[in-house]
């Protein structure tokens, strides 16, 4: 057999195999919307999952479909596998999901199907990116500050959504939710990278892990202060609580992140796509900091974007100067394309996650408008019918193409934000769900039906 076709087999088995990972007791689910505070436990659908076809991967454009959001479910369920999850309350109650989280039968199926997953989520950035042409230092300079100013200039899709939502609160709970995915474990992936012997460069980013760690200090470690902002909104600040919201753009971010850092081949990669994120995020929070003092006043604590806003110019500083810079001085012109294309394929992947979150903002701020808009689409001839009950476990979703959600049976609430209230489902209502777009249902009858129907394409 050879190396292709051996490749080709294990990717066509890897279905199989993830499926088998989600069907773990530890990932079915239960009914509450949010998930109590055990970091072992999180929904991954799967019964949805296995509707998606694994032997397609999505292209650079289809970065929101089911099949993506359900592939970085996975990832960053295999990825946090490789890190220490502890509750904060104790582990004495849930020892057993600890022994089954880190054991040897999920671990199994973990190591066994990671890179072909990776293929499958990441493949599109081949070919969405090109990084042919001169490859020097002074080219790779040129290149980053044109596209961090290009960043720096440019409003983010989100916050201008949240700024122009009917209902803003709700909106920046959605974005801060989005955030919480990195901000409650920050810097994880980063510290992959930190061991080894690479000169000077290594201790410029390790100056950046020990600030992320509050060196040393608890309270002044970034995931504590990201807490506190949480808790100025009144939302949960354990691990996952909100692991039903968080979106396919969001979810590929991270994991992005963790990807560089598991294969050191793809180092430089990484040292590029991570001087970017250090250099866009400074202008980010700033932003973010006039959204959300104009929603809320004073009744938030944003002691975590005012902490970024200063110390990521100053990393944005050492990461270009000490990092990028420094490594493409020492190794020559062989590396400075992998760490151009970190730089571009960083920028590509955040902007996935400005768009995903912007759309999922308009969408679930603008229900009634859809409700309406399903009665004016051409539906498929054969709709899938789902039956839930109160207990049945609640998670989400999201469709490769646009369905229409209607109600046969019963009353339901459909669910698209973490915080907003639900839109409420009684028999022979229906909404348009546009492709890509998270949303959960839940029975608030003894019994409810809903159908699927596909929006053909002419419709």
């Amino acid at each position: 057999m050879t190396i292709q076709s051996a490749e080709e087999e294990i990717d066509r088995t890897l279905g199989k195999r993830i499926i088998s990972f989600a069907r773990s007791p530890l990932f079915q689910g239960d009914a509450q919307v949010l998930h109590p505070p055990n970091p072992y436990r999180r929904m991954l659908v799967p019964d949805a999952l296995a509707e998606g076809d694994f032997d397609r991967p999505p292209a650079a454009g289809e970065w929101a479909a089911h099949r993506s959001l359900s592939a970085h479910r996975l990832l960053g369920t295999f990825y946090e596998a490789d890190t220490v999850l502890l509750p904060e309350q104790g582990l004495a109650p849930l020892h057993a999901d600890f022994d089954l989280f880190y054991g040897s039968e999920l671990r199994e199926l973990r190591e066994s199907s990671v890179s072909a997953l990776e293929r499958f989520a990441f493949a599109c950035l081949d070919d969405a990116v090109d990084v042919s042409g001169a490859a020097t230092p002074e080219v790779l300079d040129a290149y980053f500050q044109h596209v961090v100013a290009e960043a720096e200039n440019g409003p983010s899709p989100a916050l201008a959504a949240i700024a122009a939502a009917r209902d803003r609160e709700s909106a920046a709970d959605l974005y801060l939710v989005q955030l919480a995915l990195d901000g409650l474990t920050e810097a994880s992936a980063m510290s992959r990278n930190l061991a080894g012997a690479y000169g000077p460069e290594q201790s410029a980013l390790f100056k950046i892990f020990i600030d992320e760690f509050g060196y040393g200090v608890y309270d002044a470690k970034h995931t504590t202060i990201f807490a506190k902002m949480l808790r100025s909104r009144a939302m949960a600040t354990h691990v996952h609580a909100y692991w039903n919201f968080y979106l396919a753009g969001p979810l590929a971010t991270n994991n992005y992140y963790y990807y560089l850092s598991r294969d050191h081949a793809k180092f430089f990669r990484y040292a590029g796509a991570v001087t970017y994120a250090e250099a866009v995020f400074a202008p980010a929070f700033v932003e973010m900091v006039k959204v959300f003092r104009d929603i809320f006043g004073d009744n938030v604590d944003l002691h975590y974007c005012d902490e970024h806003a200063h110390i990521d110019e100053h990393h944005g500083r050492i990461t270009r100067e000490e990092v990028l810079l420094a490594l493409a001085a020492r190794h020559g012109p062989r590396v400075v394309p992998e760490l151009m294309r970190g730089v571009a394929e960083a920028r590509l992947i955040g902007g996935w996650f400005e768009d995903d979150t912007a759309a999922q903002i308009r969408w679930s701020d603008d229900l009634p408008r859809h409700r309406d808009l399903a009665g004016t689409v051409r539906l498929g001839p054969e709709p899938r019918r789902v039956a839930l009950t109160p207990d049945s476990p609640f998670g989400t979703r999201s469709h490769d193409d646009s369905m229409v959600l209607e109600v046969e049976r019963g009353e339901a609430e459909l669910i698209t934000t973490p915080t907003g209230p639900p839109e409420r489902l009684a028999r022979g209502d229906a909404v348009l769900i546009p492709a890509g777009r998270l949303y959960g249902v839940r029975s608030t009858a003894a019994a409810c039906d809903y159908l699927l129907h596909a929006v053909t394409p002419d419709g």
